[in-house]
């Protein structure tokens, strides 16, 4: 009797330490997993996580595009266009008009569009597709341009020994910078809002802007410094009537020194005549 319950206690220890032992084995060897089935431990898209560039740091880093990028956040469109760029074989082009473009743009008229509009007005500043500046020259003779908004958005495209232009219904717009360029996601600035006529039935007030932006004021360090000469001589500027008549000393010339000089030679005779 006592040898059975011996018996009998063994093959339940023995039963548990087995089940022990299995639970701490891979249902799949190892060498089986490589062999069969490698990509499931890879992610999707194949595109390493590493090399995906942020658009939110570049817009903030790069450039005076606060404007812009706070719209594409108000309609939640900065992951749109990264998972364009990112999640498609096509990439992305994006449009970014500087802060003093949307400056220009009368307050009412984008304040009064719906989240709808405004989503759209983001998305028509982008191309479904990565095109660098050199690619702009053939696709100006592609119109019009279907833009990342859909078919009833589309732009028209110039290409003039370099330079490039985004036109549409109410905007016409100019590169003037390559933002970040690197494929799958290229960034250009533009000078101006595109206005689609989708959105804006009439042509909406916008403030004049010069063709050429504006340079920025010098600093301390690059201010234009005055050009040393032995002699200071005023000179008029622009024909500015302040400067064209302001007094000029009667010794600043070779002819008022010599007399200067005559006249000093007189005084120290008379004085020592005097003594």
């Amino acid at each position: 009797m006592k040898c059975a319950v011996v018996v009998a206690s063994l093959a339940a220890v023995m039963s548990v330490l087995v089940l022990h032992a299995g639970a701490h084995r891979p249902l799949v060897e190892p060498s089986h997993a490589n062999a069969t089935t490698p990509q499931m431990t890879d992610t999707w898209p194949p595109t390493p996580q590493a090399n995906r560039a942020n658009l939110t740091a570049i817009l903030v880093l790069d450039g005076p595009f606060r404007t812009f990028l706070g719209y594409l956040q108000q309609t939640n469109l900065v992951e749109v266009f990264q998972n364009q760029a990112y999640l498609t074989d096509q990439g992305i082009t994006i449009f970014v008009p500087v802060d003093r473009a949307f400056a220009a743009v009368k307050p009412p008229v984008l304040s009064r569009l719906s989240t709808q509009q405004l989503k759209n007005l983001m998305m028509y500043h982008s191309l479904p597709k990565h095109y660098e500046l050199a690619d702009f020259e053939r696709l100006s003779q592609t119109r019009p341009v279907t833009t990342l908004a859909g078919s009833l958005y589309t732009v028209n495209m110039t290409y003039d020994a370099g330079t490039v232009h985004v036109h549409s219904s109410w905007a016409d717009a100019k590169i003037v910078g390559s933002v970040s360029v690197d494929a799958p996601m290229a960034i250009y600035e533009l000078d101006r809002v595109l206005l689609p006529d989708s959105i804006f039935r009439a042509q909406p007030p916008v403030a004049a802007l010069p063709d050429v932006p504006a340079a920025p004021p010098p600093s301390n360090g690059d201010a234009a410094q005055p050009v040393t000469e032995p002699e200071p001589v005023v000179t008029p500027q622009y024909g500015s009537p302040a400067v064209a008549d302001a007094p000029v000393s009667a010794c600043a010339d070779d002819h008022g020194r010599f007399a200067c000089y005559v006249v000093a030679a007189a005084l120290g005779a008379v004085a020592l005549l005097a003594l």
